[in-house]
């Protein structure tokens, strides 16, 4: 029969615990130095190990031949444990063994010597016994006999009454962190021949939200479905009946963008491919909080909105769908003035002359007759792992320091912060004049738009940082630019942001004035 990969790897030995090292160091030491406490209360959110270490701890408390606070495995007392053969650990679940006198039966029990080092109690979800359980369990946990052990575990620590808190040593269970947990359930698949792409492995940790358990759990869900083939993002996505990233910045775009039908058109896409509603407006509240750390005053009106959406949404049942059409249309009509303020604002950032010399300038002088051929060896290496949409015709004056900037455009991109670098791959990068950058966005783009004039200052300061020049930055719609080139040219650029058509790299050229 096979066997659920939370059941098959749950770990056996304290060196096998992820992500409580806190937790295992002092266990360890205290069977170590034989400093074992009457009674623990494991705390934490479900799937984090408290059962897992309590198991653990049982069986090394009653090792013949502990080695540095680890089961030796090989003892009998080690093996009958491991198979749930030994009478002196005993497990309780408290969500069905609640009542006052299934605590007064324990209380018989304890009485009578374990037939090895320890008799121990593991009462799991004991937050759920009722106060008179609470009460007749209180007695036995002040004055326990020398020979039992205690661990009470739970996911809802405030529910237990703070006289059997003083009577207990409590540990707390962390979420396992996403670095922590991608490396191990890599390792996870490798031995099981699962195979799974990385971006499929980072949607499983976001998923499971620190823990190991629902992170197996859904990984044997995908590897059931997709058996011999390897699992991609798009398929946990069916999966779980989540939309991708590229959803949530579509509808963000819509709503700041005062786009309702937009958003009504992602909803309809929604609904067409069975997703339910409640989830995505949670995933996109999630959405909406990593758009914060990056824009706290900015997204917090929305994301006030929207979680009265989603609650709305929860009570909604059956018109879940309304619910969240009626709050798209309601921010898209009016409740994105204060997020957006001027639309139609282009700010110049100029940053001041003094800067820290943190990194040397970088010289790249173009040669007066510059063509095509001698200009595309210098981008062949830098371009590789850049969006092309970042490299579009440029005009450049003959000399100009801007020169530098737009020879490495690419490169300075690829060094920017990962989330930066997002945005400002899907702008268009021009030169108008000898210290300004533009960077154009489609027209109807107001959320990049919005993205990248809150950020415009913060490029203009890694330019002038890293070429030692002075900078500005401007960030503008295509039909804004358009009209500033016909201007300066007396004709509109050469191609238009608006274009869906990417600029390939041999299209590069500058002009010489």
């Amino acid at each position: 029969m096979y066997t659920a990969l939370y059941r098959k790897l749950r770990p056996t030995a304290f060196a096998d615990v992820v992500g409580q090292e806190h937790i295992v160091r002092t266990l360890t030491n205290q069977i170590i130095h034989e400093r074992v406490s009457h009674a623990y209360l494991f705390c934490g959110v479900r799937g984090t190990g408290k059962t897992s270490c309590a198991k653990i701890f049982a069986r090394a408390v009653n090792c013949m031949q502990p080695n540095n606070g680890e089961a030796c495995g090989a003892c009998v007392s080690c093996v009958d444990i491991a198979r749930g053969a030994n009478m002196d650990v005993i497990e309780i679940d408290a969500a069905s063994n609640n009542g006052v006198d299934n605590i007064r039966d324990l209380r018989e029990e304890v009485r009578y010597p374990p037939s090895g080092k320890y008799k121990v109690y593991i009462i799991d979800e004991v937050h759920m016994l009722s106060t008179g359980a609470f009460n007749a369990l209180l007695k036995t946990l002040e004055e326990p006999p020398s020979h039992v052990i205690f661990i009470l575990a739970t996911t809802d620590p405030q529910k237990i009454p703070a006289t059997i808190h003083s009577r207990v040593m409590r540990f707390d269970f962390h979420r396992i962190s996403a670095n922590v947990m991608t490396a191990a359930l890599r390792g996870y698949v490798d031995e099981e021949g699962i195979g799974i792409a990385n971006d499929a492995l980072d949607y499983v940790v976001q998923i499971a939200d620190g823990s190991m358990r629902d992170a197996l759990s859904l990984l044997d869900r995908l590897a059931g479905l997709y058996y011999c083939e390897e699992i991609t993002l798009n398929g946990a996505l069916d999966v779980t009946g989540s939309m991708s990233a590229e959803a949530f910045y579509v509808l963000f775009n819509a709503l700041i963008g005062g786009n309702a039908n937009s958003a009504l058109d992602l909803i309809e896409d929604i609904s067409a491919k069975g997703r339910d509603f409640a989830q995505f407006a949670d995933e996109f509240l999630g959405y909406l909080r990593n758009m914060m750390l990056e824009n706290p005053k900015e997204i917090i009106p929305l994301i006030t909105h929207f979680a009265g959406v989603a609650r709305n949404i929860k009570q909604s049942g059956a018109n879940a769908r309304l619910a969240l059409e009626i709050g798209c249309i309601e921010w898209a009509a009016g409740g994105n003035e204060g997020l957006l303020g001027n639309k139609n604002e282009e700010t110049k950032v100029v940053i001041p002359t003094q800067k820290p010399d943190i990194m040397p300038a970088v010289d790249i002088v173009l040669p007066v007759e510059a063509t095509v051929e001698n200009i595309v060896p210098q981008f062949v290496e830098i371009i590789e792992d850049v969006d092309a949409s970042s490299i579009v015709n440029v005009e450049v004056a003959s000399g100009s320091p801007v020169a530098n900037v737009i020879a490495n455009w690419a490169g300075f991109v690829a060094n920017l912060e990962p989330f930066l670098a997002s945005f400002v791959k899907k702008a268009r990068v021009y030169h108008l004049d000898n210290d300004t950058i533009y960077l154009v966005c489609a027209d109807d783009d107001k959320a990049l738009q919005t993205q990248l004039s809150k950020k415009q200052d913060v490029i203009a300061e890694k330019l002038s940082t890293q070429y030692n020049v002075q900078f500005a930055v401007v960030v503008t719609a295509s039909s804004n630019f358009a009209q500033l080139h016909i201007e300066k040219f007396g004709k509109p650029p050469q191609d238009d942001p608006n274009t869906e058509t990417l600029q390939n790299l041999i299209d590069f050229n500058v002009k010489i004035m």
